[in-house]
């Protein structure tokens, strides 16, 4: 994909309807690498976060403690009890 093209894409994505339309008429491929490209960077800017705060704390420790959330997140409803 040209930088250009990479560009014109971001600009139609910043608001929600072009978001939408973006996704009709955009190819699966690049919808994925954009994707992957967000979660990549708010990943990356919460463990720099996590860092901060605990600064003895390891980057591994971080993402356990990550996945240790999510689990427990995961065995609730929307409503936060247990499931």
């Amino acid at each position: 994909m040209s930088s250009e093209e990479n560009l014109k894409q971001r600009k139609i994505a910043r608001d929600f309807k072009g978001r939408i339309e973006m996704m009709k008429h955009t190819s699966i491929e690049i919808l994925e690498s954009m994707f992957l490209e967000l979660y990549n960077y708010g990943l990356e800017e919460f463990i720099k976060k996590e860092m901060e705060r605990y600064p003895n704390k390891s980057r591994k420790e971080i993402i356990l403690d990550m996945y240790k959330i999510h689990d427990k997140l995961k065995g609730m409803d929307r409503k936060g009890y247990a499931k």
